[in-house]
């Protein structure tokens, strides 16, 4: 049972801040009532079916350096400039506001209003993190992203079938909790993936909880390295459909269609 009673210094520092959103005049889609929130890479956003969608959970999954963080932070980019606010929930050791400032081609200190970026220390931090959204979601956020979902639920494992048993059920519980927050607040969550190898079959790693990812999400996201320097590969697994596959190439702006001279990760 995660305890309720963490030190949480940054759900302080949060309580006490405001949003702030402006009006960029850009026209979003609405397709069946729900948000469609572009990336504004028109390969990608083709393979998403227009780009994230509010109301849904979308599972992105992929080895380390494939590419995740970079999606999530070219979302992010894009509906800040689009006037929408972003709630970044970061469980990796490295923050992301350098490769965030680069994207959006300007200083963290200018977005803060509009993108909070929230560090929990463990998994039981991530827990009621996740109990606690809800209020945090002002008029106006239209993305959460958790990077990564299942780092600190990984990290939380032991040899005991107990506590593992504990911890699957408890991440079943933290991923129905944000389909929920979804739907209520028309939000487009996206939560990042780790994978774990495959014991059989033919592709040689797997989303780490598949099981559980699979039944809460709307949408599922494989990335891979390409080929080329720099290239990496997305893939639509569910919902069916063409265009279901894209290349992309690492560029200081986040991902470009065309491969660029400097290739960041």
């Amino acid at each position: 049972m995660v305890s309720r009673h963490c030190n949480l210094p940054f759900m302080h520092r949060l309580r006490s801040s405001r949003y702030a959103y402006h009006s960029s005049g850009v026209d979003i889609s609405r397709v069946s009532g729900d948000l469609i929130l572009p990336s504004g890479i028109g390969i990608l956003d083709r393979v998403m079916n227009g780009g994230l969608h509010s109301g849904y959970v979308t599972h992105v999954y992929g080895q380390a350096a494939s590419g995740k963080t970079t999606l999530a932070l070219q979302f992010t980019a894009e509906a800040f400039r689009q006037g929408f606010g972003t709630f970044y929930v970061n469980t990796e050791a490295s923050s992301p506001i350098n490769r965030l400032e680069q994207i959006a081609n300007g200083t963290y200190e200018d977005m803060e209003d509009s993108v909070k970026i929230i560090t929990p220390r463990n998994f039981g931090e991530q827990g009621v993190l996740v109990d606690d959204l809800d209020l945090y979601v002002r008029e106006g956020t239209k993305i959460i992203v958790i990077d990564t979902l299942t780092r600190h639920y990984r990290l939380a494992m032991d040899e005991s079938k107990k506590t593992n048993f504990a911890n699957h059920r408890e991440l079943n519980r933290q991923v129905g909790t944000l389909k929920g927050l979804a739907r209520k607040r028309d939000v487009a969550v996206l939560l990042l993936n780790q994978v774990t190898s495959r014991p059989q079959g033919t592709e040689e790693f797997e989303p780490v909880a598949e099981n559980i990812l699979s039944f809460w999400s709307d949408v599922t996201i494989k990335m891979d390295t390409g080929e080329a320097e720099g290239a990496r590969i997305i893939r639509r697994l569910t919902p069916e459909g063409e265009p279901s596959i894209g290349r992309l190439y690492f560029c200081d702006g986040g991902f470009s269609p065309e491969p660029q001279t400097d290739k960041k990760q």
